[in-house]
């Protein structure tokens, strides 16, 4: 309920006013082919994977060393998954996508386990999020793209 309060707020007093016209013609596309054009993705793969699904996946491996007390600990923690999850599909979209088959079979592994871990979180079910199941689908997401196209990895004994 105060997540849904305070956006309104946030946005009054951050957003400076705006002419309607003015913010229409600047969210039209120019041209037909302007609208068709490929996204521009700001990080390189490195960086997406270091900075972003790195810090990510690591709440989810290591969720049972501080179990969540507080509606912001549990908040984080859907903030972190959701983002994991959007990573996967940043991860399928083209440039990123590396091919059609085996990467983007892997990527669906991190997805799934992502939104699996994000649902887990908005019901705050401490429980399943520490079930050893749930880790071992994440090293199995992470594992399977990284045997494949990470130079020099390897599986754990």
């Amino acid at each position: 309920m105060r997540r849904l309060l305070l956006i309104p707020l946030l946005a009054f007093v951050l957003v400076p006013s705006v002419d309607p016209e003015a913010l229409r013609a600047q969210s039209a596309p120019a041209s037909p082919t302007a609208a068709s054009k490929v996204p521009i993705f700001p990080a390189t793969m490195k960086e997406l994977m270091v900075d972003l699904i790195f810090p990510t996946s690591n709440e989810l491996f290591y969720v049972s060393r501080n179990e969540p007390k507080t509606s912001g600990d549990w908040m984080k923690l859907e903030m972190n998954f959701l983002a994991l999850a959007e990573s996967a599909n940043v991860l399928m979209a083209p440039p990123r996508a590396r091919d059609q088959g085996q990467w983007m079979k892997d990527a669906k592994l991190l997805l799934d386990v992502a939104v699996k871990a994000y649902r887990l979180a908005k019901a705050k079910d401490y429980e399943a999020l520490t079930a050893p199941e749930l880790n071992e689908e994440i090293y199995e997401a992470c594992q399977a793209c990284h045997v494949n196209y990470r130079p020099g990895y390897k599986r754990r004994p």
